[in-house]
C-alpha cells in the first residue's frame, strides 16, 4: 500500500469510528426494558436521559404515549425528532391503556432509578381522558398535566378537586374546534376554582399538532414549571 492509500484507509477508519462513536452515544442516552406487571405480562417501556444526564442530579420527568404494537419507532411524536435535548428525563409506554396499578409499578421503577424534580404526564385526544384520570388518582405523585389536546372533566367537581394541586396545560389547534371550545370551557371553571392552569392555542393549528412538538412545546412547558 502507498503512502496515499494508507492516508486514504485511515481517514475512511476514523471516520467509521467517530459515526460508531456517535451512535452509541446517542444509543446511551435511551433505555429500552419490559417491566413486569403481572403473572406473565410486562410493560415495554423506553427511557430517554437528556444530553448529559447525571445519576447525581434530579430531572422533570414526562410520561407520554407511545410504543403502539409494541413498535419501538411509534413513540411520542410530541417528544421531537431530538428528544435528548430537552433537559427532560421522557417516558414513552402505553401505561395509560393498562389497569391503573401498573401505573404505581412504572412510577416506582423510576423513583427507584431516578432523581424526579418533577412529574408530568402528557395525553394526546382520547387518551388525555386516562392522562387526567392518571393524574387524578395519583396525585400526591405528579405535578402536573400536558392536554394535546384535551381537558379535564370541568362538569365534575369532585374530580376537579383531586386536581386542586396539579398544573394543566392545555394546547388546542385554532382550527380544532371541538377540542379548543372544550378547554375554553375548561379553562374557564379551573379558573373559578383557582387552580393552575393555562390555554395555549395554536395558530391555524388542526388536531394534530406536529408543528408544536419538541423545542415549541418544551419551551412552553418550562416556562409553566416554573409558575
Amino acid at each position: 500500500m502507498n503512502r496515499r492509500s494508507y492516508i486514504g484507509a485511515l481517514r475512511v477508519n476514523l471516520f467509521l469510528f467517530l459515526v460508531l462513536l456517535g451512535a452509541e452515544t446517542v444509543f446511551g442516552q435511551q433505555k429500552t426494558m419490559k417491566i413486569p406487571i403481572s403473572k406473565g405480562k410486562e410493560l415495554l417501556v423506553r427511557i430517554t436521559e437528556p444530553e448529559g444526564f447525571s445519576k447525581d442530579e434530579a430531572y422533570p420527568v414526562l410520561l407520554g404515549p407511545g410504543l403502539d404494537g409494541g413498535d419501538l419507532k411509534a413513540g411520542c411524536r410530541y417528544f421531537g425528532t431530538h428528544a435528548d435535548q430537552h433537559g427532560w428525563i421522557l417516558v414513552e409506554s402505553l401505561v395509560h391503556m393498562e389497569k391503573r396499578s401498573v401505573v404505581k409499578v412504572l412510577l416506582d421503577y423510576l423513583e427507584e432509578n431516578y432523581a424526579i424534580r418533577e412529574l408530568f404526564i402528557l395525553g394526546f385526544s382520547a387518551n388525555s381522558v386516562d392522562a387526567f384520570q392518571i393524574a387524578e388518582m395519583y396525585h400526591d405523585k405528579f405535578t402536573g398535566v400536558i392536554a394535546m389536546p384535551g381537558n379535564p372533566d370541568y362538569r365534575n367537581k369532585d374530580k376537579l378537586k383531586s386536581l386542586s394541586k396539579t398544573k394543566i396545560l392545555m394546547i388546542a389547534g385554532e382550527r380544532d374546534t371541538y377540542w379548543k371550545n372544550r378547554a375554553i370551557k375548561a379553562k374557564e371553571k379551573l379558573d373559578q376554582w383557582g387552580i393552575c392552569n393555562k390555554l395555549v392555542i395554536v395558530p391555524n393549528g388542526g388536531h394534530v399538532l406536529d408543528e408544536f412538538a419538541g423545542d415549541p412545546l418544551f419551551k412552553e412547558l418550562n416556562s409553566f414549571c416554573r409558575r
